[in-house]
């Protein structure tokens, strides 16, 4: 079977799984994953992250924006630059000046560009994980496009039943170096 094949068996199953999530199942278990993250966060030295706004029953950032906040950290989302048909990092600067861009993915309202070179610090979501750290997305290739070279901490946050054992992987493909669930902390990187 071809590696894209095994992907999307695995990703319709997963997705399946987490639309079936209650908002409270939703809150509850990404609280959880947030105050690990959270304790993690502030034990590291950095001052530039990117995070993720949630879409689908993703794992919510929401705890984890406001602690970077008050931490006076930089902080940078994902966005779609409609003139140059592609997606960037821009920084965000409050829940108010946040808008709905594709996939209803909210994004600063006023884009600016970074470089990727900036960010120390990446969280990612992802439809599944596996125990080597491999990421699977919704097969967009969005982060695997904006972070080709990233040489920062790659962070990646989901749901327990997201983690599989193994995910047929290509060149591209982000490898996490840890990854919070609601159960577990699966730290891959030589250097955790």
């Amino acid at each position: 079977m071809a590696i894209s094949n095994q992907k999307d068996i695995v990703r319709r199953e997963l997705l399946t799984m987490r639309k079936k999530l209650s908002t409270d199942d939703i809150t509850r278990k990404s609280g959880i994953i947030e105050r690990k993250l959270n304790k993690f966060l502030s034990k590291i030295d950095f001052n530039h992250i990117l995070v993720y706004s949630p879409v689908n029953n993703e794992v919510l950032t929401i705890d984890i924006i406001d602690f970077l906040i008050r931490s006076q950290k930089k902080i940078y989302l994902p966005a779609y630059l409609k003139t140059e048909d592609s997606w960037i990092l821009s920084e965000f600067k409050h829940f108010d000046d946040l808008e709905p861009g594709p996939f209803k993915i909210l994004q600063p309202k006023n884009l600016v560009p970074v470089n990727v070179g900036l960010i120390e610090v990446a969280i990612l979501p992802g439809v599944a994980f596996d125990k080597n750290g491999i990421r699977l997305g919704y097969g967009k290739g969005v982060y695997d496009k904006l972070l080709p070279d990233f040489k920062g901490l790659k962070i990646g946050m989901a749901f327990d039943f997201q983690i599989v054992d193994k995910i047929a992987s290509a060149k591209h493909d982000l490898v996490m170096d840890v990854v919070f669930t609601d159960k577990e902390e699966y730290f891959l990187s030589t250097s955790q």
